[in-house]
């Protein structure tokens, strides 16, 4: 877990130093290169969890191999969230790796900092959001995965209990409805 969490923080990093590398023209198309400055990317979790403090650990390696200046912020809720957004913007950093609390409510914050970085969302994403990309995966389909695998692990059923993050939660039902009910897909 540890070296899946380390990969995907440095998979994340480079993402964004490779946008930052990037900068808009004047039409706002992206493809001339950035003068030799150090490039200053921030990485924004959304919460505070062993999981990123793992993660961070990753980014700070990955900030030192690719040579950029990295910003960790694991925010307490939304509004601290929203708080160090807006943090970012103010401090002109040329880029945003953001696991948004709520994608649909934090559209527009989140718009806001796409409007003046490149961003890119991970782990949660703002899919109707300006973001540049989205690293992550599919939650449902990942449920319905491991549904199949407690099908196959107990074919005459049994009791099951699953743990439930509460940014994922609505879309990891594909699990249960795959163990509780036969004829589910």
């Amino acid at each position: 877990m540890r070296a899946i969490s380390y990969s995907l923080a440095g998979a994340m990093l480079l993402a964004i130093a490779i946008t930052v590398s990037c900068k808009k023209d004047e039409n706002g198309d992206m493809g001339a290169i950035k003068p030799a400055a150090k490039p200053s990317v921030a990485f924004v979790t959304n919460g505070v969890a062993n999981f990123w403090t793992i993660a961070e650990a990753g980014v700070n390696a990955a900030a030192e191999e690719f040579d950029c200046n990295a910003d960790v912020r694991m925010p307490n809720g939304i509004m601290d969230q929203n708080r160090v957004i807006e943090e970012l913007i103010s401090k002109n950093v040329d880029g945003i790796a953001i696991s948004p609390i709520d994608g649909v409510n934090q559209n527009e914050k989140i718009n806001e900092a796409a409007a003046r970085t490149h961003l890119i969302t991970h782990d949660s994403d703002a899919a109707d959001s300006d973001r540049l990309l989205y690293i992550g995966m599919d939650n449902y389909t990942a449920g319905r995965m491991c549904g199949q695998l407690v099908k196959e692990a107990m074919p005459n059923g049994g009791e099951v209990m699953r743990h439930r993050p509460a940014a994922a939660r609505r879309d990891r039902q594909g699990d249960l409805r795959a163990v509780s009910h036969p004829d589910y897909g």
